[in-house]
Parts: structure tokens; sequence; C-alpha cells
């Protein structure tokens, strides 16, 4: 599945609980690589909510502790250049609208993008039919 996005800003809040052990070791262990510590926010068109929401029944999963909860994370490919994963944080303050995507390289300096850029997620391993 292919989804079209645009880079947005985001809070800085994926930089800390990437930074976190909790979810580093677990994410090099199930995506093997260390994500950089930080999230790629990107804002999709909404027709594209309902597939996600269905992907997230089959996504696996990163074992969160006490106040920092479980991340849900899908296999993806950005600009089909760098593989990583969409993350979905149970503990999230982002709208339906909005993927954080993780990768081993800091992606904004790696493809030199910035806000309102137009990316390209290629969805590996959503077991749901396509839209």
């Amino acid at each position: 599945m292919k989804i079209k996005g645009t880079l947005t800003s985001g809070s800085g809040e994926g930089a800390y609980y990437m930074s976190k052990k909790l979810y580093n070791l677990q994410f090099k262990e199930k995506l093997g690589f260390e994500p950089y510590p930080g999230t790629l926010n990107i804002t999709i068109q909404e027709e594209y909510v309902p597939f996600i929401k269905e992907c997230l029944i089959s996504a696996n999963k990163i074992e969160g502790k006490g106040d920092f909860g479980d991340v849900l994370y899908i296999k993806a490919t950005l600009n089909d250049k760098i593989k990583g994963a969409l993350v979905f944080p149970l503990k999230t303050h982002h709208p339906p609208r909005i993927l954080e995507f993780i990768a081993p390289v800091y992606i904004r300096q790696t493809l030199k993008l910035k806000d309102g850029d137009t990316v390209t997620l290629y969805i590996d391993d959503c077991k749901k039919i396509k839209p």
C-alpha cells in the first residue's frame, strides 16, 4: 500500500520517548535497528485513516511500563529509500491523520526534507485488505 503525506513539525515528544531505553531496546530487537531519537510527523489524507486503523488491528507491539504505555508499530518504507516503521503510541496527542515514522537515521537531514514536503509511505506489513 502506498500513502502520500506532508511533513509537519512535532512537539519533540517523540524524541523524548525514542530516547528511552525501554523502547529503544525493543525496537532494536524487533525491527533490527536502533531508531534515531525522534519521529518524522507525516499528515495524511483523511481517506487513508480507516486503512491505517484496520492495519493497527494486526500491528506488532512494544511493551511500555507505567506512564509510558505501549506502542504499536507497522513496518514501512519512506520514499522507497528508508526502511523503518510507523509508530502508534497508545498514549498519543496526535489526531489520526498524523503518523509518526521512525528510522535508524535522521530522515530530514538524510533526504534533505522540510515541513510541507510531500513524502510517500509504503506500508510493508499490513495484513488488511487494501482500499
